[in-house]
């Protein structure tokens, strides 16, 4: 009786299953088949999985590659090995795509923009703890959110270097000038809170400063643990088991540093909410600059609101000019050659005076430094979109390449500028190689390198990063001055650059190196 009624829901379930895919093939597949057609789509090449229907084979080398801090390379490698600039591979049973076009990429981000969606799963991760803000919002509420910021990047807020002057100042004096060895990256990530904080919100952290408020600390901590739990760089055992546990299920600890981070948001507010009561608005003078939260003060007082665009902006702000000074001085330090023409320039263009705005426009070899930096570690290395209904991309199918792909609605596809950074038919053979001249005129043989799309240090289309040339400007100054104090930079790392990646992405083994005051420049 038993094994009569388990044929029999056997049977039923299968007759569902088949009568579901036969409406699907009717409809849905029918509309798609047409689609196809009439755009000249053809398939991609795919990532090979011995469990081509769930792909799980797929997921554990992700996961595996991702715990091991060579995630980036493992698509690389995995592109090169399909000849392929766009590859389609299967999670779960659902179809993703991959590619380092440029043409692909450009039609997300801007020629089909309104066609494509930063992803609702992106959107409520990241607003589980950074509140709707640009970042985490599309449509009315995100351009909301961009023209409150844009003031901020003006030039003649971004030209004022009073803060950038005090807050780097802040930084030489906790260099060890004896040429001991020091992790930069800690120190340019404070750097860079302190600048942020007092440039948009009117007061800083001084997390640089000996007696800082610990507060901070634990703010940050619980910052960089919200943009990705399972990325820590602690040894661990079975660290891909971990990795994968923790995508799929609940994280104790999340809430907790949720709390700490918006804990810490609020209490900025409440500052500044009582700096403005105790202080006679008749008495005050203007501001002199355009302050963020200023604004946001002026057009709301909803906590939530206030938290939220604080946070989003703050997320930028940090962690993306610290990365790139980080890189820069972990490459500077292995590149003597680059170091002393970059010295040069400095000597010649501005001495040993405090650099100007024009000053740092006229270094133009620093600009290629910054330019080359981005290109071998972009700060969002992978990043996505999510089609809005069915559509296409550009390149990808058929054997060449060269045909349109077909993307459903809901379909994902990840876009690699740390793969697109490193394309040899773009760069050129030594793609791999730290070389800042090849974004000078007339030193190579070759026309002046314009990678236009296939070069995405700050995103491009309506997202592009507002604030990429206040982030440009403050790293130029830095760079300067640190080169200005410290006659020798020295490497004290042998390991090769390995990637941790949060919403951002760092070095895993920081900026050590060792600097010694002297005859600079």
């Amino acid at each position: 009786m038993a094994i009569f009624t388990f044929f029999n829901v056997a049977v039923s379930l299968t007759a569902l299953l088949l009568s579901r895919r036969v409406y699907w093939e009717a409809t849905t597949g029918a509309r798609q088949r047409a689609f196809k057609r009439q755009h000249g789509c053809l398939p991609p090449k795919r990532y090979v999985s011995r469990v081509p229907i769930l792909g799980l084979d797929t997921m554990v080398k992700i996961f595996q590659a991702f715990s091991q801090h060579r995630i980036m390379d493992f698509w690389r490698g995995a592109m090169t090995d399909q000849h392929a600039h766009l590859m389609g591979f299967v999670i779960l049973g659902n179809e993703l795509f991959l590619t380092d076009d440029p043409e692909n990429v450009k039609a997300m981000l801007a020629t089909q923009f309104s066609t494509w969606s930063i992803g609702k799963q992106r959107m409520e991760q990241m607003s589980e703890f950074l509140g709707n803000g640009v970042f985490t919002t599309e449509g009315a509420a995100w351009k909301h959110s961009r023209d409150l910021i844009r003031p901020c990047f003006e030039k003649s807020q971004v030209a004022d270097f009073s803060i950038l002057e005090d807050h780097t100042s802040q930084l030489i004096s906790r260099i060890p000038s004896d040429g001991s060895t020091i992790d930069l990256q800690p120190l340019f990530q404070d750097l860079a809170l302190d600048i942020a904080t007092e440039f948009l919100f009117g007061r800083s952290t001084h997390c640089l400063r000996p007696d800082h408020d610990e507060d901070v600390k634990k703010f940050i901590a619980s910052f960089e643990y919200c943009q990705q739990p399972q990325a820590s760089d602690k040894p661990r055992r079975f660290k891909t088991l971990k990795v994968i546990l923790s995508t799929f299920l609940p994280d104790r600890a999340l809430k907790k540093h949720i709390k700490v981070v918006k804990d810490f948001a609020d209490k900025i507010i409440d500052s500044e909410i009582t700096s403005r009561s105790s202080t006679s608005q008749s008495s005050s003078p203007p501001p002199s600059r355009y302050v963020f939260l200023d604004e946001l003060l002026s057009q709301t007082t909803d906590r939530t609101v206030l938290r939220s665009e604080l946070l989003n902006i703050l997320l930028a702000a940090r962690d993306t000019t610290a990365s790139l000074l980080s890189n820069v001085f972990f490459s500077l330090s292995r590149h003597p050659a680059t170091l002393s023409r970059l010295r040069s320039e400095i000597t010649s263009q501005i001495g040993s005076a405090q650099p100007t705005y024009q000053h740092l426009k006229d270094l133009k070899y620093l600009s290629a430094i910054l330019k080359e930096s981005q290109r071998l570690y972009p700060i969002v290395p992978m990043n996505s979109r999510q089609a809005l209904q069915d559509t296409t991309l550009p390149h990808g199918g058929g054997p060449d390449g060269q045909s349109p792909v077909f993307v459903p609605k809901g379909g994902l596809v990840a876009y690699h500028p740390y793969c697109m950074h490193r394309r040899p038919d773009i760069y050129g053979p030594d793609a791999d190689v730290f070389e800042p001249s090849r974004w000078m005129d007339n030193e190579h043989d070759s026309a002046p390198l314009r990678p236009g799309w296939a070069y995405l240090p700050f995103s491009g289309g309506p997202r592009v990063c507002i604030g990429q040339q206040f982030a440009l400007t403050e790293a130029s100054y830095v760079v300067v001055r640190l080169l200005q104090t410290f006659g020798e930079v020295e490497s004290r790392d042998s390991e090769p650059w390995r990637e941790k990646i949060t919403v951002v992405c760092t070095g895993l083994g920081g900026c050590k190196v060792g600097l010694k005051k002297g005859s600079a420049v």
